[in-house]
């Protein structure tokens, strides 16, 4: 089974997957979660992040400068 399809269409993600997804470590999620900078859900003991939440954790992100005014 093709797992890029499934995720793809998939609407929540468990920590580990959330993380791989962004490209942070768990603790990093958990941190997030902690600071309440992300928010998930619980279904029974597993811990759920939604796409929306995903999509609005990723918004209030801080912008980096761009590279043209640290080169200069």
């Amino acid at each position: 089974m093709d797992t890029t399809i499934l995720t793809a269409s998939k609407r929540s993600f468990r920590v580990d997957e959330f993380a791989a997804r962004n490209s942070i470590s768990r603790s990093q999620v958990y941190i997030e979660l902690k600071e309440g900078r992300l928010n998930a859900r619980k279904v029974g003991s597993a811990t759920l992040i939604t796409i929306e939440d995903e999509s609005a954790w990723l918004a209030s992100l801080p912008q980096t400068k761009s590279l043209d005014n640290q080169a200069a």
